[in-house]
């Protein structure tokens, strides 16, 4: 007589497909969750430790100058010392070159025109602009396509800033540690569409840009995300930035640059 009162479980394939999108959904559901949250303390730890000010250096014997604008990777979030991150690193091998940087942790592509606006009265053209933005976009942006508007311009106006830029655009964001599956799945897949419109717009304005998102650098930095990344999952560590560096020196436009500092030390 109990039978009566418990429910009658409607166990049709169809019914069974339901249980599992209910379960599936769930599941995904706790991900998210789970994947917000992590997200929200790797700021937080990027937050601690983001230094005061991006690196610059200064000299009165400065013969070459040097403009860096962007987000945290131009600031040097996640190096263990602002020295051992681009401008850092850049600074120690041309001690007579000026290095001026306005990054500003979190900046998108339309943000650096703000930054540009610091320079004042300083309309003496830089030798080298050095762009370090990309993956905040990735990260946040709605519409991918929509962010060629905003980097049309700003290339126009860094053109017009320096002598010679180079873009140097994110790692696939999908690697970092920060992202789980699904999440890193979609991360990577964004980041490659992105960074092949960002080479693409680079390449119009006669600017070079320098990517990690695939081929050898994507092998790399997967085999050792614990090397290459910060403990906040997200952004380089200091052997990250090196390796960077290593690349921007072996890119053509840095090259030219440093051939024409090396002739006027002479």
């Amino acid at each position: 007589m109990f039978d009566l009162f418990l429910p009658r479980l409607p166990f049709s394939p169809l019914a069974l497909l339901g249980y599992a999108g209910m379960c599936a959904a769930g599941l995904l559901a706790a991900v998210s969750v789970d994947q917000v949250l992590r997200v929200q303390r790797a700021l937080r730890d990027a937050r601690s430790r983001r230094p005061a000010r991006p690196y610059q250096y200064r000299t009165r014997r400065a013969r070459q100058r040097v403009l860096i604008v962007g987000d945290s990777t131009g600031v040097g979030v996640g190096a263990d010392h602002p020295t051992e991150a681009i401008g850092g690193l850049l600074a120690a091998d041309y001690r007579d070159a000026e290095l001026v940087n306005l990054s500003i942790g979190g900046a998108c592509i339309a943000d650096v025109p703000a930054q540009l606006r610091h320079l004042g009265r300083d309309t003496a053209r830089f030798d080298l602009v050095l762009l370090h933005v990309g993956g905040n976009d990735i990260m946040r942006s709605g519409k991918l396509d929509a962010l060629a508007d905003a980097a049309e311009p700003l290339l126009l106006r860094l053109r017009h800033l320096g002598r010679r830029v180079v873009w140097l655009g994110p790692g696939d964001l999908g690697l970092a540690p920060l992202f789980r599956p699904p999440f890193s799945w979609w991360m990577s897949r964004r980041t490659e569409v992105a960074c092949e419109m960002f080479r693409r717009v680079a390449l119009r304005h006669g600017v070079e840009y320098v990517g990690f998102h695939a081929g050898p650098h994507r092998h790399l930095l997967a085999r050792e995300r614990a090397r290459y990344f910060a403990s906040d999952g997200l952004h380089p560590s200091s052997h990250g930035y090196r390796y960077a560096y290593g690349c921007l020196k072996r890119s053509r436009t840095l090259a030219e640059a440093l051939a024409a500092h090396h002739a006027a030390g002479r």
